[in-house]
C-alpha cells in the first residue's frame, strides 16, 4: 500500500491570484517510489487542528523534464481546509507529507510515432493535460498537440507562461488556443465554455486535424468532460480508447446512489469485514446500510488512505480477496479493474456475511 513520506518543499510560487505551484524534492533513496506517469497525481497531507487533511493535486512537470522534484498546482479554495493553508504558511524547506504518484489519466508513448493530440481543460484542469502535453512533445518528435484551454478571462489563465514557453520552443508542433467566459473576443469562437457545439467550431476553424484518429486529453467540470466525451465518440465516431478524461472533482448526479432502487434492494445485514493494511489484519462488524468501509476503518483507528471520498482518485482503492460489496459512485477504476475486485472503499458497502479485502495492492 502506499504511503506518506516527509518531503521537503523546494519551490513555492504565486501563478495567478487564486492558485500557486508547490514543488517537492524526491531525494535518491525515493527515486523510484515516487517515479510517476504524465497525468498521475499525489496526495498532500497536513494536520490542521488535530485533523488530518489529504488532497489530491495533479502533477504538472513531466516525466521527461526532471524526476527529482514533482510539481503541482493548487487552485486556493477560499472555503476549503487545505489550500488556504498552503497559500497562507508553506514556504521553500518546510517538510509536507506525501503520497507516492497514482493514476492512470495518460495514453502509451514511443518515439516513432505520428499522432495529432488534443488536449481540452477548464481552469485547473490545465494541470493533468499540460502534464501529458509536455510529455509528448518530448517524447514523440513526430507528433503535433493542441491545446483547447478554457478560463474565465485572460488574466485568469493558469500556466500561462510555461505553455508559452511550450510554443516557442516547439513551434508549429504545438498549437494553443485560449477561449474565455468572461471577456469578449475578436472572434466569437473564442468566447465563451468549452462544450460540445464550440469543439465543433474548433474543428471547423482546423481543418487539418484527423478527429477520428486523433487521442484527447479532457479535465474539467462534470458536463464538459460527458458532453465532449458523449459528442466525440457518438457523433465523430472517434473509438472510446482515444477519449481519456480526469474528473476534479466528483460528478454531480442527479440521482443519489443511496436513493436508487439498487441501493435499496441490498440486504440489511451485518458484516465481518477483515481488512489487511501493511500486511497486518484488522477486523470489525459493519452494517451493509450505513458508513462506508474507509470511513468505518478511520474510525477504528486504522490507518486506511483517503482523499476524495467522491469516487474520483484511486487513493483508497482496494482488492476484494473474499465476499462482495456494492459502491455507490466510480469514476476511477476502470471495468477490467471492477472484474477483478478492485473497489474504491470511500463508496463500498459490505454485501455478504463476511469480506476480506486488502490495501496492499
Amino acid at each position: 500500500m502506499s504511503r506518506f513520506y516527509n518531503l521537503k518543499v523546494s519551490k513555492v510560487e504565486q501563478d495567478t491570484d487564486d492558485a500557486l505551484t508547490i514543488a517537492v524534492e524526491i531525494p535518491d533513496h525515493l527515486r523510484e517510489e515516487f517515479k510517476f506517469k504524465q497525468g498521475q497525481y499525489i496526495n498532500l497531507k497536513k494536520t490542521i487542528d488535530g485533523k488530518d487533511e489529504i488532497r489530491s493535486y495533479s502533477i504538472v512537470n513531466a516525466p521527461g523534464e526532471n524526476q527529482n522534484h514533482i510539481e503541482v498546482l493548487v487552485k486556493i479554495i477560499p472555503e476549503g481546509k487545505l489550500s488556504p493553508v498552503l497559500q497562507q504558511d508553506l514556504k521553500a524547506g518546510d517538510m509536507i507529507e506525501v503520497m507516492p504518484p497514482i493514476g492512470s489519466f495518460y495514453a502509451n508513448l514511443h518515439p516513432t510515432n505520428d499522432r495529432t493530440y488534443i488536449g481540452l481543460a477548464a481552469g485547473s484542469g490545465i494541470s493533468p493535460v499540460l502534464c501529458n502535453i509536455k510529455e509528448i512533445l518530448i517524447q514523440e518528435p513526430q507528433s503535433r498537440v493542441y491545446l483547447f484551454f478554457g478560463n474565465k478571462t485572460k488574466d485568469k489563465i493558469l500556466k500561462k507562461n510555461e505553455i508559452y514557453r511550450l510554443e516557442k520552443e516547439y513551434g508549429s508542433r504545438f498549437r494553443v488556443t485560449y477561449i474565455v467566459s468572461r471577456e469578449k473576443s475578436d472572434n466569437p469562437v473564442f468566447e465563451g465554455r468549452i462544450t460540445a457545439e464550440k469543439l465543433n467550431e474548433l474543428f471547423d476553424l482546423f481543418g487539418d486535424i484527423p478527429i477520428s484518429e486523433t487521442t484527447y486529453f479532457i479535465c474539467g467540470p462534470t458536463d464538459m468532460i460527458q458532453s465532449i466525451a458523449d459528442f466525440l465518440h457518438l457523433e465523430k465516431k472517434v473509438p472510446a480508447i482515444q477519449i481519456l478524461h480526469e474528473y476534479y472533482t466528483a460528478p454531480d448526479d442527479d440521482d443519489d446512489p443511496e436513493k436508487s432502487d439498487e441501493f435499496k434492494a441490498l440486504p440489511n445485514i451485518n458484516s465481518m469485514v477483515t481488512v489487511i493494511l501493511d500486511d497486518d489484519e484488522y477486523t470489525f462488524e459493519l452494517n451493509s446500510k450505513e458508513e462506508v468501509i474507509v470511513d468505518k476503518c478511520n474510525n477504528e483507528g486504522i490507518p486506511a488512505p483517503y482523499s476524495c471520498h467522491g469516487g474520483v482518485c484511486r487513493t483508497c482503492m482496494a482488492q476484494v480477496l473474499d465476499g462482495e460489496v456494492f459502491m455507490e459512485k466510480n469514476f476511477a477504476l476502470n471495468e477490467e479493474q471492477v472484474e477483478q475486485g478492485f473497489i474504491l472503499t470511500c463508496q463500498a458497502h459490505p454485501t455478504t456475511h463476511n469480506v476480506t479485502l486488502t490495501f496492499d495492492v
